[in-house]
C-alpha cells in the first residue's frame, strides 16, 4: 500500500508539505515556507528514490522550500509554466530579503527552472513505476493547479489553494474532477462566507470613484502576484473615467510581464492586456512622489501594509481626508493592515501614524468560501476520504466536522503523520 505522510500545513497555514511512497519510490507534492524568525520548512524527505516534485502553486507557503529539494536530487519538478516562472520571482525575492536564513542558495533557486518539466493542465505524466500526475486548474492564482496523483489504482487529489468561483483575472476551479479516492484539501475559510463577488467589486469600484470625485488619491496595497492584477483588471471594466490614471508599483510590474507572457492562465487575457496598457508602471522614488501629487489610484505591495513600496506611498497619503487607503485582501492580526483597520492608527517604519485618510476595506478571496469548498467537495466523484489541511486548527476541525455531517470520512491531517492509502 502507498503511505501519505503529512510534511506540513497541519492545522496552520505555511509550509505546505506532503510526501507519497510506494515499493520504495517516492514523490513529493508542496515543500514551503513559514515566516517564522528564522523561516521554517517542512523536515527533510529522503531523496534517493524521489520520482518527482510537484508544486500546485507559486505562493512560498507551497514552493519557498524546493530548491532545498532539488539540489539533493536530479528529479524532475513539474508544474504549469506560470507556475515556474512566479516561483521563481518570488523565491528570488525572498533569498535577497532573508540575509543568508534559508537552506539554500541562489544557485539552487535556479534549479526551478533547469528541472521543471513544464506541465500544462488535464496531461498525464507517469513518474516512476507506481505514479502517474495530471495538473487540474485549481482557479487560486493564475497557473495554480489541483494535483491528481495515481496509484495502485487509487487516486488521491492535493487541492492547495482552490477557488471554484471565477474572477476577472481567473477562471473558477475545475468543478467535473473525476473520481478520487482520497482527496487532501485546504481549510482556509471553512468557517467564513464570503458575500457575492459581484457586489464586493461594486464597493470597490465605489468607494474609488469617491475618493477620486471629492479630488484625493486612493491607495490600494495589494500582494503582488493575483491580486494586484486582480484589481487592475476590476478597475479596466469598471466607468472610471480614463482622466485618472492607475499606477502600478513594486513586484506587480514584474507579474504583469510573466503573465503577459502566459495568457492561456487568465480568464480573459484580451481584459488583462487592456488592464497593463491603461496603467503607468512606477519605478522610482521620484516618480512615486509625482504620482501622488497628481492624483489617481495607486495599486503597490504589500497587501497588509508590511512594506514595500505601499510603505511610501502611505507616508505620503495618510494625513489628507479627501484620499483613501482601501484594502482588498484579509489582513492578518498583529499586521499593520489590522492595526490600520481596527483602530485608525499604524505603526511603520518604527513611527505611529494617527491616520487622517478614509480607510476601507473591500476582500477579494483568492479562496473558496465554506460554502463554495464544501461544494466543490462534494462533488468529487467516488465518495473520497478527506484529510483537512491549511488553515488554522479551527478550521480544519470545522471542515471535517462539515464534511461528516454529509455522511464522508474526513480527518484533520497531524503533523508527520503517515497514513496508508
Amino acid at each position: 500500500m502507498a503511505q501519505l505522510t503529512f510534511l506540513g500545513s497541519c492545522r496552520e497555514v505555511g509550509r505546505s508539505g506532503f510526501y507519497l511512497e510506494e515499493k520504495k519510490e517516492s514523490i513529493l507534492v508542496d515543500y514551503g515556507v513559514k515566516f517564522t524568525n528564522p523561516p521554517s520548512f517542512p523536515d527533510m524527505i529522503p531523496t534517493d528514490n524521489l520520482q518527482g516534485v510537484a508544486i500546485t502553486h507559486a505562493h512560498l507557503d507551497h514552493s519557498g522550500g524546493v530548491p532545498r529539494i532539488l539540489r539533493e536530487t536530479d528529479a524532475s519538478l513539474f508544474c504549469t509554466p506560470a507556475t515556474r516562472d512566479l516561483s521563481l520571482l518570488l523565491l528570488r525575492d525572498m533569498y535577497k530579503i532573508s540575509r543568508g536564513r534559508l537552506p539554500y542558495d541562489k544557485k539552487d533557486i535556479a534549479l526551478v527552472r533547469s528541472q521543471c518539466q513544464a506541465t500544462p493542465y488535464e496531461q498525464t505524466v507517469p513518474l516512476g513505476h507506481p505514479f502517474e500526475l495530471t495538473l487540474f486548474n485549481a482557479g487560486h492564482i493564475p497557473g495554480s493547479s489541483l494535483v491528481s496523483i495515481r496509484v495502485n489504482g487509487k487516486r488521491i487529489l492535493f487541492t492547495g489553494d482552490f477557488n471554484a468561483t471565477e474572477s476577472q483575472l481567473n477562471p473558477g476551479a475545475r468543478k467535473n474532477l473525476p473520481k478520487h479516492d482520497v482527496v487532501v484539501t485546504e481549510s482556509t475559510y471553512a468557517r467564513r462566507i464570503n458575500p457575492p463577488r459581484e457586489k464586493t467589486e461594486e464597493g470597490l469600484v465605489d468607494t474609488v470613484l469617491e475618493t477620486l470625485e471629492r479630488g484625493g488619491s486612493a491607495l490600494i496595497p495589494a500582494f503582488g502576484v493575483g491580486r494586484s492584477q486582480e484589481i487592475m483588471c476590476i478597475l479596466e471594466q469598471s466607468n472610471i473615467p480614463r482622466k485618472y490614471p492607475i499606477y502600478v508599483d513594486g513586484m506587480a510590474r514584474a507579474v504583469n510581464d510573466i503573465l503577459t507572457r502566459h495568457p492561456e492562465y487568465l480568464q480573459s487575457p484580451k481584459s488583462f492586456q487592456r488592464a497593463v496598457k491603461r496603467s503607468i508602471t512606477i519605478h522610482d522614488n521620484r516618480e512615486r512622489t509625482k504620482a501622488v501629487k497628481k492624483g489617481g489610484i495607486v495599486i503597490s505591495p504589500a497587501g497588509m501594509l508590511k512594506g514595500g513600496a505601499s510603505h511610501l506611498y502611505f507616508k505620503m497619503m495618510y494625513d489628507n481626508p479627501k484620499n483613501s487607503i482601501i484594502f482588498v485582501s484579509y489582513q492578518i492580526p498583529g499586521t499593520p493592515g489590522a492595526e490600520l483597520l481596527a483602530t485608525g492608527k499604524v505603526t511603520v517604519s518604527n513611527r505611529e501614524f494617527e491616520v487622517i485618510a478614509d480607510v476601507r476595506q473591500h476582500h477579494l478571496s483568492s479562496h473558496s468560501d465554506s460554502r463554495g469548498m464544501l461544494d466543490m467537495l462534494l462533488k468529487i466523484p467516488g465518495e473520497p476520504e478527506f484529510y483537512t489541511v491549511h488553515g488554522e486548527s479551527e478550521s480544519c476541525d470545522a471542515l471535517v466536522e462539515k464534511l461528516e455531517k454529509k455522511g464522508r470520512k474526513a480527518h484533520v491531517g497531524e503533523l508527520n503523520e503517515t497514513v496508508e492509502i
